[in-house]
């Protein structure tokens, strides 16, 4: 078995929504569903091998090798533990007393025990399940690992007004108004995925497109979902999922831990979530008639999806959840027992295995009493931790415009005392100013690296050469200039030293947020000498004092 490891890396947060919670409200996986990761794979297989047709073909043996019959199989992206590795999901077998976490031994938190290898301890009172959705092994202790959420709310608004609205007859909008919340997966965060193929040929195609950015989940024009894949690379063939050999014990239990939600059916055919369906699914494919459950810790789930393709979603089925843990006893060993146990865990049970679930391990549960360490097993990836550069990013982003607006103020007052001066002036035609306004307009959008003033200038530059055009600015001076070359001398104020000073800025007027300071460079001072110019122009048109040429 080929097994292809990548990582998603959050740009944005990402709403990967389950069925949980209210119709007011869209909770998101704290995991990456292996059905989404097959659904992004698709979509760039594709737009690389299906350009000019834009979908697969239903007959096509290699798209349905990779995508629709099982054998190769997309598996959860979880999140890393703080030494880089996929983190799995915690027993449900696993508990603490009712006061654990405030319990200190040792400098360790309380110990978790293992009800799986025995539930016969007098050193736990009132025992609870583990409440962390994963954990890690670190130097022989449990850290455990929670994946950050965001918490948005929002408002549904009116497609017509873009904004909130009462409700109205004759708006299409029915609940307009409604409150409603997102509780996505926060951003800055890498979880580990897995790809297990059984076809060496397609190894190398799904390398070739397991690179680049991507959009998962819903919102996604809402500022959620993007996100990139990287670090792409195969790793082997002798490779467990739980880490770790399996062996057999020699008491004759078998203890089965699901890393996955499991899809399963009844003896009937009817979808269930029952533990005694694990053990009739086993009993045919170890071929042990005698396989006896005789211990369960379990979780529910109802498993739902969506079809792009058709548009529909998909039936909602019941399911083992991820972490559920099994024990039973078999009938003794055959001398093949171990290697078709090594076949289930390599190939999974139940159904949509394509799209990562019924994954399983087999004896994984060895100690009784496991020390819990008090590190967090994912600190350095931190839920709540942004990378330092978007960080600063951001807070530079707000230091800028909380530093706009002061500078907006300050050009205000500067055209209002340019106004009162040129109050009364026999300025130029409106034709006249609003020709240069037309002008400054497209100077501002013409590139996408900043203003461009020579568009001005060579303006500036034609109506000197217009010996009527050039009489109607030269009638007005401020200073010793002429209106046209006082035009000209303020887009020569470019620099930080003669462009505070136009707008009498002093050190106060620049916030900082921490040790970082609005962004401000030559581009952000062109577009400000210009909206100041447009602005002068807007009121001279305004007060229409000028002739008709």
């Amino acid at each position: 078995m080929n097994c292809i490891r990548y990582r998603i890396t959050l740009s944005e947060p990402a709403l990967l929504t389950s069925l949980e919670g209210d119709p007011n409200e869209s909770i998101s996986f704290n995991y990456i569903p292996g059905s989404v990761l097959r659904g992004i794979v698709i979509g760039k297989y594709i737009k690389k091998y299906r350009r000019d047709s834009g979908s697969l073909e239903a007959a096509d043996k290699v798209a349905r090798r990779l995508f629709f019959n099982g054998s190769t199989r997309y598996l959860n992206g979880y999140p890393l533990d703080r030494l880089d590795r996929r983190a799995l999901p915690v027993p449900h077998s696993w508990c603490q007393g009712k006061d654990a976490i405030a319990v200190q031994q040792e400098g360790n938190l309380a110990p978790v025990y293992d009800f799986a290898v025995s539930d016969e301890t007098s050193e736990v009172e009132q025992p609870q399940g583990v409440k962390m959705p994963f954990f890690s092994f670190i130097d022989g202790s449990a850290c455990f690992i929670s994946p950050a959420k965001q918490l948005s709310i929002h408002t549904a608004r009116n497609r017509r007004f873009g904004r909130a609205l009462a409700h109205r007859p004759g708006f299409e909008q029915k609940f307009a108004g409604a409150v409603y919340r997102y509780e996505a997966l926060a951003a800055g965060q890498i979880f580990e995925a897995l790809i297990l193929c059984e076809n060496e040929t397609d190894v190398e195609k799904l390398l070739d497109i397991l690179e680049g950015d991507l959009y998962l989940g819903g919102s996604r024009k809402a500022g959620y979902g993007r996100a990139k894949i990287n670090d792409a690379e195969l790793i082997g063939k002798n490779w467990r999922e739980a880490g770790g050999e399996l062996t057999l014990k020699k008491s004759g239990i078998l203890t089965v831990t699901l890393l996955s939600d499991t899809l399963l059916r009844d003896e009937n055919g009817q979808s269930t979530s029952a533990p005694s369906s694990v053990a009739f699914l086993l009993k045919n494919k170890l071929g042990i008639n005698r396989l006896r459950l005789i211990k369960a810790f379990t979780s529910n789930k109802i498993i739902g999806g969506f079809n792009r393709k058709w548009g529909l979603p998909l039936p909602q089925s019941r399911a083992l959840g991820k972490g559920s843990v099994l024990i039973f006893k078999n009938g003794g060993d055959d001398g093949q027992l171990l290697n078709r146990l090594k076949q289930i865990e390599s190939e999974g049970i139940g159904e949509r295995r394509a799209e990562g679930f019924g994954r399983l391990a087999f004896n994984w549960h060895h100690q009784e009493r496991i020390p819990v360490s008090t590190a967090d097993g994912g600190d350095h990836l931190g839920a709540d931790k942004i990378k330092e550069k978007e960080s600063k990013r951001l807070a530079g982003l707000m230091a800028t415009r909380l530093f706009e607006k002061r500078l907006e103020n300050k050009m205000v007052k500067k055209v209002n005392e340019l106004a009162k001066f040129l109050e009364g002036k026999n300025l130029p035609s409106n034709a006249q100013l609003s020709r240069l306004r037309g002008v400054i307009a497209e100077a501002l959008t013409r590139e996408e690296s900043g203003p461009d003033l020579s568009l001005v200038k060579k303006y500036f530059d034609q109506i000197k050469s217009r010996k009527a055009a050039r009489a109607q600015f030269q009638k007005v001076r401020i200073g010793d200039k002429d209106l046209l070359d006082w035009f000209k001398s303020i887009l020569e104020k470019t620099d930080s030293k003669k462009w505070g000073p136009l707008f009498d800025l002093r050190k106060g007027d620049y916030p900082c947020l921490g040790e970082v300071k609005p962004v401000i460079d030559e581009s952000f001072r062109k577009v400000y000498l210009l909206r100041f110019i447009d602005s002068v122009l807007a009121y001279a048109i305004i007060a229409g004092k000028g002739g008709s040429g």
